[in-house]
């Protein structure tokens, strides 16, 4: 009974496909990023400066035709806020990346939950001052390290009204290929390591709630837990305090972001 309910409301969800609009193929090429050039990150929108938050961003440029980006201590869970750049994508679309995670001075990180990837979010129209609780709706698909540091994983979660849902999945630490797929409210989620390689899915997710317009980029986080129990346990302190005794130790090189 429950798997036919899963196929009914995913043939619900794909009804929107035609409704929704397709990206031109001037608008994929100018929405797409091979970070050949510095200039390039300015077209990109930085999540602290939309909703006017800090910035958890402890670095981040382009360096031999990689982006290069180093998150400070933080972590995208429930209403708790991480590093997020994106670009805006109305209607149906399907985005790719190709990057590697390590340590700051390791090839592992020495911080647990320290992990980058795709993320997609239904934007807010509020500021630190009229910000409310319950209100995050998103999902990305991640690499990295989580509970431990010995096993490299994959991290999907599903974020509804701030009650986030995650699965861990094995992984290895290599450069890995990421994509994801909107389809009306259906979204595919899937990896590869090999450009030869045919994507494996990781995770359907369907979520009907979510608007035509989603901000859809490169999150980042590390060190989760350093933040401390007095911030965590206050989601908007935590969300506008800078950790500056944390110990972040994450450095994500991104090969490309393309829009296809």
């Amino acid at each position: 009974m429950k798997l036919k309910l899963v196929i009914v409301g995913i043939l619900i969800s794909l009804t929107g496909y035609s409704t929704l609009s397709v990206l031109t193929v001037n608008q994929k090429l100018d929405l797409s990023d091979e970070f050949s050039d510095s200039k390039s990150l300015k077209n990109w929108k930085r999540f602290y400066e939309e909703e006017k938050w800090p910035d958890m961003m402890k670095s981040i440029e382009i360096e031999d035709g990689m982006l290069v980006m180093e998150p400070n201590t933080s972590g995208w869970y429930a209403d708790y806020h991480a590093p997020f750049i994106f670009k805006e994508l109305t209607g149906n679309f399907t985005v790719t990346t190709r990057l590697k995670i390590s340590g700051l001075n390791s090839e592992v990180p020495k911080a647990t939950w320290s992990l980058s990837g795709i993320m997609i979010r239904a934007p807010r129209d509020i500021t630190p001052k009229s910000w409310t609780p319950n209100g995050e709706n998103w999902m990305f698909l991640t690499t990295g390290f989580a509970r431990d540091l010995v096993q490299p994983v994959f991290e999907t979660k599903t974020t509804v009204n701030s009650k986030s849902k995650l699965k861990l999945h094995p992984n290895k630490l290599d450069w890995v290929s990421l994509k994801a797929d909107r389809k009306g409210g259906v979204f595919t989620l899937s990896y590869r390591y090999n450009e030869k390689d045919q994507w494996t899915v990781i995770e359907t997710f369907v979520r009907n709630d979510l608007p035509k317009t989603l901000q859809v980029g490169l999150c980042s986080y590390t060190d989760f837990y350093s933040a401390g129990k007095e911030l965590m346990d206050d989601y908007y302190k935590y969300n506008t305090t800078v950790v500056n005794y944390g110990s972040p130790d994450l450095r994500v090189k991104v090969d490309f972001f393309r829009v296809e």
